[in-house]
């Protein structure tokens, strides 16, 4: 009769590797440290960079600028900011997916050839679209009136393209920043809709730094931050939800010349007159981010984004159960 092999038993771990390690590997609190070092890192490097400048253009006797420019450089210059931004981002998140062992795709943005048709269909029907029938109503109850042209000719189509291509840097970026790696990797530890609340809420700090905002067009960031949230839970992306962003802001600051955050941007296309009805209406000189309507739009958005988008894809295996209902992809 044989004896049979006796397996010792597998070594428990000891306490270090339960405080930095679970079954996944490095626990997701951990890797969001390492995430946000590293970016605070490089934007505390951008920034005394940027001071460092000014100050040699100040000691030349370089007259600072009083006023934002006037012209294409504002939508040309705040695209190419919002496109480093976004790299940097785009570089820290490769960076982690390396140390993961995952595609950097996995974290919102992977290049399949649904991406461009996404892109274009969030770009028109779920931003565009949705802000024209905003405003349709908002006039239809005497809270906006489209007014006049601005531009005529060429500089239609001039201006056109440079805040298209600002917006859609602006799309890029935050919903990178804000619904990518770190939405990913929090979710991992605390589940989705709390992750994404978590950085609906940082969305909207991050928007209280602009002069113009009021407490309702806070409570708007928030709403779309969560409707942006249900288009990456439904489609498992978030090429939808940039276009979304960018065909919103579009439509807002060059289409329709409304205010943004209370700034007017140069180069818009239609001169909205002024309406004599209730801020809570109107937006006030918000614009119509201020607006009791928006909010409920965006809320509304959310729940269509949820019931349309019923299927949803297959999630990676090495993610926790509460993840997968992200739906985030596995492929680049």
């Amino acid at each position: 009769m044989e004896l049979e092999t006796l397996v010792p038993p597998p070594t428990p771990p000891s306490r270090a590797q339960r405080v930095f390690f679970n079954e996944r590997g490095l626990r997701a609190g951990w890797r969001l440290l390492i995430f946000s070092g590293m970016l605070v890192l490089i934007f505390q490097g951008v920034t005394l960079a940027g001071r460092f400048l000014q100050e040699l253009g100040r000691r030349s006797g370089a007259p600072a600028p009083s006023t934002p420019p006037q012209t294409l450089a504002l939508p040309i210059g705040q695209g190419i900011f919002e496109l480093i931004g976004f790299l940097i981002v785009l570089f820290l998140s490769w960076i982690m997916s390396r140390i993961e062992r995952r595609n950097v795709g996995a974290y919102g943005l992977p290049l399949n050839r649904s991406a461009f048709t996404r892109f274009i269909t969030g770009y028109i029907f779920w931003g565009f679209l949705p802000l024209t029938v905003l405003l349709l109503v908002m006039r239809a109850l005497h809270g906006f009136y489209f007014g006049s042209l601005a531009l005529h000719g060429g500089e239609i189509i001039i201006w056109g393209l440079a805040w298209a291509f600002a917006f859609v840097m602006v799309g890029f970026q935050e919903e990178f920043v804000f619904r990518g790696y770190s939405l990913y990797t929090l979710a991992d530890g605390i589940g989705y809709w709390p992750a994404a609340v978590i950085m609906a809420l940082i969305f909207a700090y991050a928007h209280m730094g602009n002069g113009g905002e009021n407490r309702i067009g806070i409570l708007a960031v928030i709403a779309f931050a969560l409707f942006a949230s249900a288009i990456l839970l439904r489609t498992g992306n978030l090429w939808l939800a940039v276009g979304a962003h960018a065909g919103w802001d579009w439509g807002e600051s060059f289409f329709y010349g409304v205010n943004d955050s209370g700034f007017q941007a140069p180069g818009h296309l239609l001169n909205p007159a002024p309406a004599h009805a209730p801020v809570w209406l109107t937006g006030g000189t918000v614009g119509p981010e201020g607006s009791v309507l928006t909010l409920i739009l965006f809320l509304l958005l959310a729940i269509a984004v949820l019931a349309i988008y019923r299927r949803r894809p297959t999630p990676a295996p090495s993610v926790i159960t509460e993840l997968p209902a992200a739906g985030y992809p596995t492929s680049l």
